[in-house]
């Protein structure tokens, strides 16, 4: 029982939890096969491989060309999206399990395998009436859907332990907890050339360039004060905002995409790190941030802001700041951090320990691949 599908709505080029949770299992001997979503594309269907650490693996790339953030508008071309997921799981029937990242991938592929052999894994990054702009005339229906498959399906796997709140009303067979951390290995690539200029404190934000994170006000910040650097990346609807800041600014530097360990490596360079996300909407009060983690791991403070994912465990173990949602609230957030300066080298030591001990991927890797031990003894 070796041969898994992945489905993801994204191109996965890169997309961080997909990558480390394949790579766990080709390490392990199962043969994965990824079908993504490229919304840049005009492709019909493209077969290619992507190199991960643990070794190659086959993805073939949907091209429906769509946007990020678009909401309804996107719902012609979420529809072709599942039709393909449809036809592809219907003309390869050799998969033992298929595993189905959010909603978007999980409702159609659940509907179109055969279940006498093939095991169903449902992985929630996030809950998708609680994440996205679903129409209130749509809520109910798309719950209804959602809660059906989270009851059917073999496993369920979410992120923090604060997201089985979001799965009361449902009953799932079995619950796993995998948080996104980084891997350790990903922290041996090439490092950037450190700049030794104490008096500048760097900032870093790297991934969805998009409303609501308050980037546009990160950006206003950092201009002017050249006390501050901003280091940032990614793509989205804003992407092109922070192009031209960068070619204005000269401490705002701009990388566009970049692969994960660039991410990493970019990052341990900088001093402080952001996770925000706006508290009004219901998914951020359970959101699980791949920049936490990050921050853990490389052991720099963070700024999150109040009652969003793991706010919490920040304020709890003062390892960074909680700010109110708001440019205001970001500019005091990085001038209290520079104000505590004193402490970063013992926030470092003790957010590495809180990954090594609690959080680290090893730990995660080890909750997967039991997983899947235990949905082959059950085909068995």
């Amino acid at each position: 029982m070796k041969n898994i599908l992945f489905i993801r709505a994204n191109a996965v080029n890169p997309d961080s939890r997909v990558e480390k949770e394949v790579n766990c299992l080709i390490k392990n001997g199962y043969h994965v096969t990824i079908l993504a979503w490229d919304r840049k594309s005009t492709y019909p269907l493209r077969k290619q491989s992507i190199e991960l650490p643990g070794g190659k693996t086959d993805i073939y790339r949907v091209g429906i060309k769509a946007g990020f953030g678009n909401g309804m508008k996107n719902l012609p071309n979420l529809i072709k999206f599942q039709i393909c997921i449809r036809q592809f799981i219907k003309s390869h029937q050799d998969f033992d399990i298929v595993h189905a990242c959010d909603f978007d991938t999980a409702f159609t592929a659940f509907h179109s395998i055969n279940h006498k052999r093939t095991r169903f894994v449902y992985d929630i990054f996030d809950y998708y009436v609680d994440a996205f702009a679903v129409p209130k005339r749509l809520r109910k229906f798309i719950w209804n859907l959602d809660r059906n498959v989270i009851n059917n399906a073999d496993a369920t796997i979410i992120c923090t332990e604060q997201r089985r709140k979001q799965l009361k009303g449902t009953s799932p067979k079995k619950v796993v907890v995998i948080h996104n951390t980084p891997p350790l290995y990903y922290n041996k690539m090439p490092q950037h050339t450190k700049n030794d200029n104490n008096k500048v404190t760097k900032i870093a934000y790297i991934g969805m360039l998009s409303h609501g994170r308050l980037i546009e006000e990160l950006i206003n910040i950092v201009k002017k004060d050249k006390n501050l650097e901003l280091h940032i990346g990614g793509f989205g609807i804003i992407e092109n905002k922070v192009k031209e800041a960068s070619k204005k600014f000269d401490n705002i530097k701009y990388y566009g995409k970049v692969p994960y360990s660039q991410v990493l490596s970019i990052e341990n360079q900088c001093d402080i790190m952001t996770a925000i996300y706006d508290p009004k909407i219901p998914n951020h009060r359970y959101a699980a941030p791949n920049k936490f983690y990050e921050a853990l791991m490389l052991g720099k403070p963070i700024i999150m802001v109040q009652n969003t994912g793991i706010s919490e465990l920040v304020e709890k173990e003062h390892i960074g700041t909680l700010i109110s949602y708001s440019g205001l609230g970001l500019e005091e957030g990085i001038h209290r951090l520079i104000d505590g300066k004193a402490q970063w080298n013992e926030i470092n030591k003790h957010m590495k320990n809180m990954y090594k001990n609690k959080f680290c991927w090893d730990i995660m890797e080890k909750r997967l691949l039991n997983l899947y031990k235990e949905l082959e003894r059950s085909h068995g």
